[in-house]
């Protein structure tokens, strides 16, 4: 299938439906945690080149956090992404959302997957990638690549490769913290696929060790919060809290942490 003049609605896309179903991911996701955090700087990169993000995956909410990732940094691209293909058959409105089919278990799927990620980021659209393709524990070393995430990169010269480490701790309050870094962006060039895999590893572990640094160390000045999710115990716990606060004829504030 060919990438149409206009890359927002290759391969299904809904231009009209992605906003929706990332506005109900940020809802559940403001709903189960604390907060969304980044830190390291993203470079300007000039419309039509592709952008690669490839990630750790240390939770099933990884594509939430993508998806809430592409609606802040990357309003002018559109994002895509793989999802396992027996998720597309019961839930199909995900693939109106940039979300592509992948069967790993058939040669067809992952040649007709290779060729989609090659058209989106050709046409200059963003397109984020569990490298790992499987749930990894975030301390975990080393980190070993599937080679369908160098093939990609192989395919799609000139492409901007951007490694992002993921991070779910908990903190003072009674929901986690998702903590997210962005590495140093790569653009590969000369590589056998080989070569090629083994420092994309590199450079994602060291991303994943400097973020786990700042996490352990509670360093949380050095992060710029993205989303504020739900503080306090909240049910009849936080009623108890909001009452006492009136009484005493102070604000009320549900932060554990500052109490």
């Amino acid at each position: 299938m060919l990438v149409p003049s206009d890359p927002a609605r290759a391969f299904g896309r809904s231009p009209f439906l992605t906003p929706w179903v990332t506005r109900a991911l940020k809802h559940r996701v403001k709903r189960s945690f604390e907060c969304v955090r980044y830190c390291g700087k993203l470079p300007q990169i000039e419309r039509g080149r592709g952008i690669l993000l490839y990630a750790t995956h240390p939770s099933w909410w990884d594509p939430a956090i993508f998806a809430l990732l592409q609606d802040h940094f990357f309003t002018d691209r559109p994002g895509f992404g793989p999802i396992d293909a027996a998720a597309v058959k019961r839930y199909p409105f995900l693939q109106k959302a940039g979300f592509l089919p992948l069967d790993a278990r058939s040669h067809g799927s992952i040649r007709s997957f290779l060729t989609a990620s090659q058209q989106i980021l050709r046409s200059g659209g963003t397109f984020w990638i569990t490298g790992q393709g499987e749930f990894s524990d975030t301390r975990l070393r080393p980190i070993r690549l599937r080679p369908g995430l160098a093939h990609i990169a192989a395919r799609s010269p000139g492409t901007a490769i951007i490694p992002v480490a993921l991070d779910y701790s908990f903190g003072s309050e009674n929901r986690p913290i998702v903590s997210v870094k962005f590495g140093e962006t790569i653009y590969p060039t000369g590589h056998s696929i080989a070569e090629l895999n083994q420092h994309l590893s590199k450079a994602l572990e060291s991303t994943a060790d400097a973020l786990t640094r700042l996490v352990v160390a509670r360093q949380d000045t050095a992060f710029t919060i993205l989303l504020r999710g739900s503080v306090g115990m909240g049910g009849l716990y936080g009623k108890i809290q909001h009452f006492s606060a009136f009484l005493k004829r102070r604000p009320y504030d549900p932060n554990h942490a500052d109490r």
